[in-house]
């Protein structure tokens, strides 16, 4: 039975870009929790080809929606970059890999406090429904010249505390080129 339950559990994630790992960590994880966390000890982590002039301040986006009796709102948490290292690319007989740029990213002074927003309008009493959404784009607004290849991977790990480790979040996504209208 435990066999049966593995593969499946296999065969769900086979196509995913999310680990098992990531997965059965937040398994059990409540909305509330996310409220417990020191916003300034959240890091995340974001790796991707060195050749696509990637600036993750204008392109990654966290925010969060809030719908209640007076509408819909949305709360951004922009992100400010803490580092930037360069992995070697490696050219060799069973690995060829491009360089890789890591950034290491932490919630600006805004995102902390347009946290704080979010956890007041969560306890306020009033009924509403609250979304979290994150997600990379990949546009040429902002001035980016981005130059996406078809073997570009793009990698996003989570660091919810100093003593945590960073979860993976998205492990060697292929960023695939979509024309609108097409």
């Amino acid at each position: 039975m435990k066999t049966i339950i593995i593969l499946c559990a296999l065969f769900l994630t086979a196509c995913s870009s999310i680990p098992l790992a990531t997965m059965i960590h937040f398994s059990d994880a409540k909305p509330a929790d996310f409220f417990t966390v020191d916003p300034k000890g959240i890091l995340v982590k974001v790796s991707i080809n060195s050749v696509v002039n990637f600036d993750p301040t204008h392109s990654i986006n966290l925010s969060a929606s809030i719908k209640d009796s007076t509408g819909q709102r949305t709360i951004a948490f922009p992100l400010v970059v803490v580092s930037k290292t360069t992995q070697a690319a490696v050219k060799g007989l069973f690995n060829n890999s491009p360089a890789i740029d890591v950034y290491i990213l932490k919630l600006s002074p805004k995102a902390i406090a347009n946290l704080k927003v979010l956890h007041r309008e969560r306890t306020s009493g009033i009924k509403k429904r609250l979304g979290l959404t994150a997600g990379v784009s990949f546009s040429r607004a902002h001035g980016n010249s981005v130059e996406i290849g078809e073997n570009t991977l793009l990698s996003v790990a989570l660091k919810l505390t100093v003593q945590d480790e960073f979860i993976t979040l998205i492990d060697n996504w292929k960023v695939a080129i979509s024309v609108a209208g097409t």
